[in-house]
C-alpha cells in the first residue's frame, strides 16, 4: 500500500498521479453518462408512436446528432478543473464560457435550419415564399452568428469595450439608422406580403388612387403597370398600410342593369318579361341568373331591372361575356316584338281658326 500511495502521490506538471486519476475518472464518468442519456431518450423515442408527426421529437433528435461532439468537448474540460494549472485556470475557464457560447450558437443556427427545413416539408410554399423564407432564415443566422462573436472576444478580451465602439459610432450611427428606418419598415413589409398574400405577381389591384396589374413585388417595393401601360413604383411599407382591392380575386362578379321598353308594350309581353330576360342570361355560359322586374315608370319608357351573376375573375373574359348577355337581350327582345325605346319628343300641332270679324 505504501508503494501505490507513493505512485499516486508523484507529481508531473505540477499535478500528481492521483489527481490525474481523478480528472479521467470524471471525463470517462461524463462521456458514459452523456453516452446513456442518448441512450434513454432514443428508447423513450422508439416507444412513442407516430413520432415523426411529433415536432418536439424530431427537435430533440436532431439537437442530439448535432450536440454529441460538443458535449464530448466540454466534458474534457470540466474534467481538467481537477487539475492544478495555475496560470492556465484562466484560460480554462474562457474556455469553457467560449465553448458554452459556440455552443448556445451551434444550437440556435441548428434550430433555425430544422424549422426552415420543417416549414419546407409541411408547408406547400410557392419558389417566390421559399426565397424569401430562405432570406429571411439567413438574416436571423447572422444576427446570432454576430453577437455570439461579440460575447466570445469579449469573454478572451476583457478589455474589449463594444459600449465604446457603438458610442464611437454613435451619431454615424444615428444619421445611418434614419436613412435605413423606411428601407428596413420596406424590407420587412416585403415578407409581410409574400407570407400574407394579398396579392401575387399577375394580379390586378387598386390601392389608394392608384391601380394596376401586379408585375414586381421587390424588397422595397411593389411594381404597377397601369392600364396606360405606364409603370407604377410603391414602397412595401406604403402599401401595407393602405386598402388593397385585389380585382383578380373576384370568383363572381354582379351585373345589374336597367332596360327601358315603350309604354306601347302589350300586357302580356310586359308579364313574360322576367322569363324573356332569364333565357337571354342563361343563353350564356358561365352565368347566373337573379332576377328581373318591372321596376318602374320612367318619362319615356317602362323599365325593368335585370341582376345575374358572372363566374369569371379574368376582367377581359368578364367583359366579353357580359357583352354576350347584352347582345342575347336585344336578340330576343327584337324576337318577341318588344321594343327598347329612347327618348324621343312627340309635338302635337293643333289647327286653329279665326272667325271673320
Amino acid at each position: 500500500m505504501g508503494l501505490i500511495n507513493k505512485l499516486l502521490e508523484t507529481q508531473i506538471w505540477g499535478n500528481t498521479i492521483l489527481r490525474y486519476l481523478i480528472s479521467f475518472l470524471i471525463f470517462i464518468s461524463l462521456i458514459l453518462l452523456i453516452f446513456l442519456t442518448e441512450k434513454i431518450l432514443k428508447s423513450i423515442i422508439d416507444k412513442i408512436k407516430d413520432k415523426r408527426d411529433n415536432f418536439g421529437i424530431r427537435l430533440t433528435q436532431f439537437l442530439f446528432r448535432r450536440l454529441g461532439p460538443i458535449l464530448y468537448v466540454f466534458a474534457f474540460l470540466v474534467s481538467l478543473e481537477q487539475l492544478n494549472l495555475q496560470d492556465f485556470r484562466t484560460i480554462l475557464h474562457s474556455l469553457e464560457r467560449g465553448l458554452i457560447a459556440v455552443a448556445i450558437i451551434y444550437v440556435l443556427v441548428a434550430i433555425i435550419d430544422f424549422v426552415y427545413s420543417e416549414i419546407l416539408t409541411t408547408s406547400i410554399l410557392e419558389e417566390t415564399q421559399k426565397k424569401a423564407l430562405r432570406a429571411l432564415m439567413i438574416s436571423i443566422k447572422i444576427v446570432v452568428v454576430l453577437l455570439g462573436i461579440v460575447f466570445i472576444v469579449k469573454n478572451f478580451i476583457p478589455a474589449f469595450d463594444i459600449t465604446s465602439i457603438l458610442t464611437t459610432f454613435g451619431v454615424g450611427g444615428v444619421i445611418i439608422g434614419l436613412g435605413l428606418q423606411r428601407i428596413l419598415q420596406d424590407v420587412l413589409n416585403y415578407f409581410a406580403i409574400i407570407f400574407d398574400k394579398p396579392f401575387v405577381e399577375g394580379e390586378y389591384i387598386v390601392t389608394g388612387d392608384v391601380q394596376g396589374t401586379v408585375s414586381k413585388i421587390g424588397l422595397r417595393s411593389t411594381r404597377l403597370v397601369s392600364l396606360s401601360g405606364e409603370e407604377i413604383n410603391i414602397p412595401n411599407s406604403i402599401i401595407t398600410s393602405q386598402i388593397v382591392r385585389n380585382w383578380s380575386r373576384l370568383v363572381t362578379r354582379r351585373v345589374q342593369i336597367n332596360i327601358g321598353v315603350a309604354f306601347e308594350t302589350e300586357k302580356e309581353k310586359l308579364e313574360k318579361m322576367s322569363d324573356i330576360l332569364k333565357s337571354a342570361v342563361e343563353s350564356v355560359d358561365e352565368t347566373v341568373f337573379a332576377f328581373a322586374r318591372f321596376s318602374g315608370i320612367g318619362q319615356y319608357s317602362l323599365n325593368f331591372t335585370l341582376a345575374y351573376y358572372i363566374n369569371e375573375k379574368d376582367y377581359n373574359k368578364f367583359m366579353e361575356l357580359q357583352e354576350k348577355v347584352n347582345i342575347a337581350i336585344v336578340e330576343i327582345l327584337k324576337k318577341e316584338g318588344v321594343s327598347i325605346v329612347y327618348p324621343i319628343q312627340v309635338v302635337r300641332v293643333e289647327e286653329t281658326h279665326k272667325k271673320d270679324v
